[in-house]
């Protein structure tokens, strides 16, 4: 594949930054302020090689430092150049558009939270958002998988099926980008089983603050957090005071004392209840399930 001059243009289909942005629904407000780093950062990023080094500490140093931005926006700005360079290695590993697109929002979701707890444009997780750049993790449909070996202190069986510490299995993020519409998480784990090419039983685990056997207590019978906890075997939990994942729920704050936690949604009022009636615990919880390719083994 020829490399293009720069890339401001995507190197596979041409488009530029902004077109990128829309594709994965980056708000205009947030292009708009990042809009005036991409220049500066693409002097510095077009000769470099697409690998993992490519935003290792010393790279990323110097792409901030060039931008004279604070680190946050210069972390938007960068990974909307390294998010468009991403599409000629998911092009080259024969990673569809329609998985590559989805799994670079996550700079929108990144993008969005930072916004929402920080008051400002930008982008934190920068870490993590990494990840989908070289497809170490990637969106399919609602979900987010990659493989990882079974937790080493568990061994878990269903039906004759034993999963043993070590193992290979799927592992399930779960972005906060909408609902868990439970068809669309069962769309998800069945393009997980093809993505993985899997054939026969496929172990799916994850981790989580909605694995958290004590969620039951609280929420509504009809709850989507409900229903999607119902997909695991729930085979270990951690209980926390002031959960660092209560975040997720409240936002950040410089306290979670129930008393004062924002009380604007159904889900933010059974916890907060909760939480003051059960000396501000939650936790988290570690799942997993069986699938066949196309349904849960129950």
């Amino acid at each position: 594949m020829t490399e293009t001059k720069s890339w401001l243009i995507d190197p596979v289909n041409g488009d530029g930054a902004k077109e990128f942005a829309e594709k994965i629904g980056l708000p205009e407000e947030y292009f708009s302020a990042a809009e005036p780093l991409l220049p500066k950062i693409d002097v510095l990023i077009k000769e470099k090689q697409f690998d993992k080094n490519l935003w290792d500490d010393d790279n990323m140093s110097e792409f901030r430092k060039i931008t004279g931005a604070e680190d946050d926006l210069a972390n938007l700005a960068i990974s909307i150049l390294i998010g468009m360079r991403a599409h000629a290695f998911y092009r080259d590993h024969e990673i569809s558009d329609d998985i590559y697109y989805p799994s670079m929002r996550e700079i929108t979701v990144w993008s969005k939270t930072c916004a929402k707890e920080f008051g400002h444009i930008g982008l934190r997780e920068w870490g993590w958002v990494t990840c989908f750049f070289s497809a170490g993790i990637v969106r399919l449909g609602r979900l987010e998988f990659h493989e990882v070996e079974f937790h080493k202190e568990f061994t878990w069986e269903k039906n004759g099926f034993i999963v043993n510490g070590g193992d290979q299995v799927i592992n399930t993020h779960i972005p906060e980008d909408g609902p868990l519409d439970p068809d669309k998480v069962i769309d998800s784990f069945r393009r997980a089983y093809r993505y993985f090419k899997k054939t026969g039983p496929a172990v799916f685990v994850c981790a989580s603050w909605l694995l958290w056997p004590g969620n039951y207590t609280f929420l509504a019978p009809n709850s989507r957090i409900r229903a999607f906890m119902d997909n695991f075997d729930i085979i270990s939990s951690d209980d926390a005071k002031d959960n660092w994942d209560l975040w997720r729920v409240f936002g950040f704050r410089d306290s979670y004392d129930p008393a004062t936690l924002p009380r604007n949604t159904d889900l933010q009022r059974r916890m907060a209840d909760f939480l003051a009636e059960n000396g501000n615990v939650t936790g988290n919880g570690y799942g997993v399930f069986l699938f066949d390719g196309e349904n849960i083994v129950r």
